[in-house]
Order: structure tokens, then sequence, then C-alpha cells
């Protein structure tokens, strides 16, 4: 793809430049105008070290490369300060069939991350409470990053950090003891949890000591009471069973379990750790890391009455995931509205002197608003997401009885389909942004949506049906429409938009990549007649028809996306 191009001219040109080929190679980028060939190589750096105009400069350089031009390179040309260079049609042809149809499920891979581990704490619920919308950005922008990683070549470990301590497990238990018998905890075990839950929160408005009674049974869970502790890892047990439930249709899967509990015996030497180093404070009965030089609030360690704080276990949890997981990057994909608490935990872990600390990075993202609702799981109004989805699923079905009733698997298209298009509106907004939920333009299938990318891959799936007989790996003949040639120039940078999607972290940039696709295989679908041409043009389009399934095919895979057979 790009890659190999740019290798291509990196290491043919830069002897003649008497540079270092790495150099030249990350100096080649794409035109921003298609007819200014393949890749273009800037030279206003040169140009003022060699007091030289830039095109006067580019003109030189084009006429010299020209004169030696490595295998496939068609032209060098000069445009203003660049040097750009167009390949041939079969030459990028014969490498992108050879590139996306002889890597079938891995096209576009790179081994840039071989060797190197990713630690990346995404979705993360608390125990007892339904996952709402709000999780879905969580859930789905964290297992998009962890299938970006692996088309790197990243070792990855995705780590469920479960909400899993605090006193609100005091107030669960005691709900349980008082009520647990009114419910069905056999054959309802989450909805019973949740119930009480709600429950003990509408009676505590009520009757306000009911918050005390809440804090004196997680004291006895915190001391280790073994009654309290067997409901509280049956409340653990029970909702780890609901969420996975979710997350496997979802497509969603963490490695490990690491929940708050898991670092209670861990905090105590953290703070020691920041004692010993001077850098722990008293300030008004709590104890604190001042961060003055870096423009923040103190970080409190530990409350004023001795518990500790998030932020005490987030420092443990960083230790142990660089020290113990050995992780090269770890990441954390949290809301934006905690970004002030990890750059507060990252200045303390740096002037801890842990200079790992840059691998770390907390994967902000926007909130989801759903119309005028408010997410609240004490009052049990949410959003849920498995409703979500659930609604998502029937308004698919819905179309399907209407457009197309007698369709094969309906209700598994419906599914496809309707999850799709509630991870694609999620994926294709920049994740720092708010995402309104618009179910219109959701499931519009003509739309920049995943209906619409799904409906695009289809299409070539039918194509390729009517064909009748195995589509060809290779081209019969040069394809060089205007449309054809834009199709080849989208489908060369399929890998390096993985690459740039997952060093920004940033998923919208695969998603947005593949409405291109799409918008370009429509115009090409349009104005090239597939089907009746004559044989070497009918199977070479044929060609091209399955290289574009098959990239759509997968790039929808990394977002955590099916594509049907039929839609």
């Amino acid at each position: 793809m790009l890659q190999k191009l740019r290798d291509i001219l990196s290491s043919h040109y830069a002897p003649m430049l008497q540079k270092d080929p790495a150099v030249l190679n990350k100096l080649l980028e794409s035109p921003k105008q298609s007819g200014h060939g393949h890749l273009a190589m800037p030279v206003f750096a040169w140009a003022k070290e060699m007091r030289k105009a830039p095109p006067v400069l580019a003109q030189e350089f084009a006429t010299r490369f020209s004169a030696d031009k490595p295998q496939g390179l068609e032209s060098v040309t000069a445009v203003s300060g660049f040097v750009n260079f167009t390949f041939s049609d079969r030459f990028i042809q014969d490498m992108l069939s050879a590139d996306i149809l002889g890597s079938r499920g891995q096209v576009g891979f790179s081994k840039v991350g071989a060797g190197r581990k990713m630690v990346i704490d995404f979705s993360s619920p608390n125990v007892a409470k339904p996952m709402h919308i709000g999780h879905l950005r969580a859930s789905v922008i964290g297992q998009a990053i962890v299938n970006l990683a692996k088309t790197q070549g990243y070792q990855v470990i995705g780590l469920n950090h479960l909400g899993d301590w605090g006193v609100q497990f005091g107030k669960l238990a005691w709900a349980y003891m008082k009520w647990g018998s009114e419910y069905d905890f056999s054959s309802k075990p989450f909805e019973s949890l949740y119930n009480i839950y709600v429950r003990f929160h509408d009676e505590a408005e009520k009757n306000p000591e009911l918050e005390a009674e809440g804090s004196k049974v997680f004291k006895r869970l915190e001391d280790g009471d073994p009654q309290i502790r067997e409901l509280w890892q049956k409340f653990v047990d029970i909702s780890l069973a609901d969420y996975q439930r979710i997350w496997t249709q979802l497509g969603i899967k963490h490695e490990l379990v690491r929940g708050e509990s898991f670092y209670n015996d861990r905090m105590r030497p953290v703070e020691k750790m920041l004692e010993e180093k001077g850098l722990l404070e008293e300030s008004d009965g709590a104890m604190v890391v001042r961060l003055d030089d870096e423009n923040m609030p103190p970080c409190l360690i530990r409350k004023s009455d001795g518990a500790s704080l998030y932020a005490t276990r987030d420092l443990a949890s960083a230790l142990y995931r660089m020290q113990e997981l050995h992780a090269d990057l770890n990441l954390y994909v949290v809301g934006v509205d905690q970004t002030l608490h990890f750059r507060q935990v990252f200045a303390v872990l740096k002037k801890m002197g842990y200079p790992w600390v840059e691998k770390c990075h907390h994967i902000a993202f926007g909130m989801y608003r759903f119309k005028d609702a408010r997410i609240s799981t004490r009052k049990g109004n949410a959003i849920f997401l498995e409703d979500v989805l659930a609604q998502a699923v029937e308004l698919v079905r819905e179309v399907i009885k209407k457009k197309n009733p007698d369709l094969p698997n309906a209700e598994q298209v419906a599914r496809q389909v309707g999850f799709g298009a509630v991870i694609f509106n999620d994926l294709v907004n920049d994740r720092v942004k708010n995402v309104d939920f618009d179910w219109d333009r959701a499931l519009d299938f003509e739309g920049d949506s995943g209906p619409y990318v799904q409906y695009c891959g289809v299409r070539c799936l039918s194509l390729m049906r009517k064909f009748g007989k195995p589509v060809p790996t290779k081209f019969a003949t040069d394809l060089n429409t205007p449309e054809e040639r834009e199709l080849f120039r989208i489908l060369l940078a399929y890998q390096d938009t993985l690459r740039n999607s997952f060093d920004n972290f940033k998923p919208h940039m695969l998603a947005g990549y593949l409405l291109d696709v799409c918008h370009r295989y429509g115009a090409f679908y349009t104005r090239c007649r597939i089907l009746g041409e004559p044989s070497e043009v009918e199977s070479s389009r044929m060609t091209l028809v399955q290289m574009v399934h098959a990239v759509l095919q997968e790039g929808l895979g990394i977002l955590g996306i099916e594509l049907p057979e039929a839609m």
C-alpha cells in the first residue's frame, strides 16, 4: 500500500540525495489533489538550506529523479514546492490486489508494535448498576482501539477496572439482608439486585439514617466480615454475568478483571512511597500532593477521615500495569469530565520519578446525549444500553418487513444492522466531542451511517454472486477510468488509515475512511458498467469489487461491526 510506495522511493532516491532513507520516508505524503500523483515530497526545508526557491528546487529534483526511476514509477513532476510521484496503473493494481486479496483477515496489518504490550482500561461499569447509554462510548471506543492495536502488531490486554468497592456495597448488603427475600434472585438476579439498589436510595431519601446503616455494613466488609464478604462476592458475580452477556453481543472482550478492590492492599505502599519521596503533605487534615508547579490543585491522596480516594487507586493501578503487567502503553478510556483527575495522577507519577508515565494516556471522550433524558441509575430512570440495542434491532426489523420480507436470516441481519447502526453512530464522531443520538440519522441507509456502509458491502457481495464464478484475484487488464483510479487511490490509503487511527487513538478516522470508500465505490458503480462488459474488463472490475468488499468487511470488523451476507 502507500507504505510500500514510500519504501520503494526512499530506498531508491536516498543515496542520490545523500540522505537517510528513513528521513526521506517520513517526508513522503499523500497529495491533497488526486491529480498530483500517489505521493508527494515537500522540499521547503531543503530549499531554505540550499538557498533556492522551493519551485526551482522541486523542478531540479524532478528532473534528476525522472532520469532514474525505480520499477513501477511512471512519472515525476514538480508542482510548486513539491515533487510528485505517479506510479503506473498496472503496478498499483497488481500491488493492491496482492496486498488486499492475499491478506484476507489481516488486510493493512503492520508489525510496528511487535514485541510491545498495550494495557487498556475500558467499559468498566459499577457493580449492581445496569450499563446505560453513557457506557456505550467507553465500550465501543475501547474495543475499537483494542482492534486497531492488534492491526499494528501489539499484544493487548483489555482490562475491566470494575467498580466493585465503596460504601454502596454496605448499602446493598444492608438492603439485601432487609428485603432480599422479596425479590426473585434465582431467576432474575441482576434485575433484583438493581431493584434493591434503587429501593435503598428511595428509602434513604425519606429516612437519611439508612445512609449510616449502609456505612456500618461497609465497615464490616472492610474489616473482612465473612458474611458480608460473601454477599459482596455474590453481587460482583451477578453483575459480571449480566455485563458479559451484553459485551458478548457487542463483541467486547476483556482479558483481565481488576476491579477497585484489587488495589485495596496496594494503596498504603503507594502512600509510603509518597512519604519517602517527601511529596505527601497535610492539608486541613487530608493528605495531598501539591501540584502548584503544574498549575493544578493538590491531588488528594487520603481524606481527613482516613479514607483513600480514586487518585490513590489509580496510582496503584498504574504501578501494577506498568511494573507487573509490563505495559509499553497504558490507556484509560474514561469520559472527558475526568481529565483533571488523570492530569493530576500522571503529574504525581512524574514527581515520583517514573519516566514511563509518558506512556500513560487518558483517552477522553465526550458525553452521550439522548434527547432530553437524564441518566441516573439511582433514580431508576436510566436509558439502559440493552434497551437501546433492542430498540435498534426492532426498528431494523420493521424496515426489513417493509422492504425485504423474504430476506433469509432476517433476525440475524436485524441484529447485525441494528447493532452496527448504534456502534457506527458513535465511532463516526471524533471521540472528544459530544454525541447527540438521532435514530433517523443512525439508521439512514443512504446517509453517512453504519447501515449505509454495510449496504455498500452487501452490494459488492451481490455482484460477486451474480458474476456466477470465482472472482479472479489478479487483474486481466488495466483499469484507468477516473472513477477506477479514485477507488484505487482510496484503497491505497487503508493501511495508513489504520496506523493513523491507532496512533491518535481515534477510531473515527477509520469510520470516515470507510465512508469515503463507499462514496467512491458509488461513483464507480454508477458510471462504470461491471457485468456484461468484455471478458477482461468484466473480470478486472469484479476483482476491484472484491477488493472493496474485503476492505469494508475488515474495516467494519475493526470497529466491532459485522457485515451481513444480505440486506
